[in-house]
């Protein structure tokens, strides 16, 4: 670790004139799990719209991999900067081999979109076993998984996901943060949007807390999950 591959500086977004994110800055090393923390209406869910392309920032710079992040969604997906949701979004009329295939739509090379299929079986036989079921008719757990399997089908090198354990049992909950855990180890970067800290800094290398469109505090996951006054009063 220590390579940057995600650069954030002084980064501001407004709606309507409020604030939603003040003057953050933060880095993303390659090869880690990074957990962005903070309760509803910190900014967390702005800040990876302004990551995704999906929210123009007001001031700052994004530098992913070395480069300037580009301004257009497409582009910031080919670069290799692939975001997960909140809600999943998976498409209900569509199989799950379809949602899988229209994660890897923007790619070319066949060989490799057939290993990465058996790859997200392999992190989610679940999905195999409903290859050919509409993703409508899967449980929340699974179109979770069948959203993450749909984000890797990408291939990229840094993962986004926004608050994953949303509405999920604990046991799915805890096969998640599992599975993401595997992902980081095989390669892929993560940075992770949560309102779960415990379970997200249970498997974060560092974190970050936000209020109110700051960043407030950041460590080692392990040193803020054993913060209880952090936990108390920032997390719930």
């Amino acid at each position: 670790m220590g390579d940057i591959i995600l650069q954030v500086d002084h980064l501001s977004a407004a709606y309507g004139g409020i604030r939603a994110i003040d003057d953050i800055s933060f880095h993303v090393n390659r090869g880690e799990i990074v957990s962005m923390l903070g309760a509803n209406g910190a900014g967390k869910s702005t800040l990876l719209k302004c990551l995704s392309g999906e929210h123009r920032r007001l001031g700052g710079e994004i530098s992913f991999d070395g480069q300037p992040l580009p301004s257009k969604c497409y582009s910031i997906v080919e670069r290799g900067m692939v975001i997960v949701p909140e809600g999943r979004q998976i498409f209900y009329k569509l199989t799950v081999f379809e949602n899988l295939q229209i994660g890897c739509a923007q790619r070319t090379d066949r060989d490799g979109i057939r290993s990465d299929l058996e790859m997200v079986y392999g992190l989610f036989p679940r999905l195999r076993e409903r290859e050919k079921q509409y993703g409508g008719l899967l449980s929340g757990g699974e179109q979770q998984m069948l959203a993450i399997a749909r984000g890797l089908m990408a291939r990229p090198k840094l993962l986004m996901l926004d608050e994953p354990s949303l509405g999920l049992a604990p046991i799915i909950v805890n096969q998640i943060m599992e599975t993401l855990r595997q992902i980081a180890s095989s390669g892929t970067t993560i940075l992770l949007i949560e309102q779960n800290a415990k379970k997200a800094l249970q498997i974060s290398d560092r974190a970050y807390v936000m209020n109110v469109g700051r960043i407030v505090l950041e460590g080692e996951g392990k040193a803020l999950l054993e913060d209880e006054q952090l936990m108390t009063a920032y997390l719930g």
